[in-house]
């Protein structure tokens, strides 16, 4: 096994559904690497007429071979209803290179399981589709400018995203009151979308940043081998 055939799977469900999608991740091979609480992006006006909170989140991450990376995405559509608007999506990235003790975890994993893995649907051969016609956008922005972001990102034609509460290290940024360092609240903007958006949303947020704070933004985009829960 090389770091060639192995991808990075993620899950952005709804609060209290990530127990389920890890879950189905264990079913297909995948060892999870994290559980990260998030929020969803839904317009202020669409929230205000239905009376609730921004949508809590459950984003989980998983690592193991591309032939079931392409079985998860199919498992968790199918599972966990993706086709219905606001269930979850689902996406993997190929890795440029892997640590030698995450492969030994998941070579000793795939020893193990090999004997229980011949079901019929574990023998399905999936096909990946929508390959690199998606890119994921992240960029680290203050947390009270998430509502001018992302209606920026909207206009530019994104769908959605969800928020990742962050902060930094290693900088002066912290201001000091009675002795106390008092750090800005970051978050972790995640955007899916189609590829032939990624510029378009990608200067909407850092203009959007720099008019706000006077400050260039911190983005970065990513190719997606696949995606699951996307209409188009």
């Amino acid at each position: 096994m090389s770091h060639k055939s192995i991808q990075l799977a993620a899950a952005i469900v709804n609060r209290g559904a990530g127990n389920r999608a890890a879950s189905i991740f264990h079913t297909y091979n995948h060892e999870i690497l994290l559980a990260v609480r998030g929020h969803g992006t839904a317009s202020s006006a669409v929230m205000d007429c239905l009376g609730l909170d921004e949508p809590e989140k459950d984003l989980v991450l998983g690592l193991s071979k591309k032939s079931d990376a392409g079985r998860l995405l199919h498992a968790l559509g199918r599972e966990m209803e993706f086709y219905k608007p606001g269930h979850g999506i689902a996406f993997t990235l190929s890795l440029s290179g892997i640590s030698l003790a995450a492969m030994d975890i998941l070579s000793r994993h795939e020893d193990q399981t090999a004997p229980n893995s011949h079901t019929a649907e574990h023998k399905e051969d999936i096909s990946m589709t929508n390959s690199h016609s998606y890119e994921l956008i992240a960029s680290v922005i203050h947390t009270d400018l998430s509502a001018p972001v992302m209606e920026a990102a909207r206009k530019a034609g994104c769908q959605g995203g969800t928020l990742i509460k962050a902060r930094e290290i290693g900088t002066d940024a912290g201001k000091k009151l009675f002795g106390m360092t008092l750090s800005q609240e970051k978050a972790i903007l995640l955007i899916l979308t189609p590829a032939d958006l990624r510029l378009p949303i990608l200067k909407a947020i850092c203009e959007t940043v720099m008019k706000e704070t006077g400050e260039h933004a911190v983005a970065i985009s990513l190719p997606v081998d696949a995606v699951e829960g996307l209409a188009g």
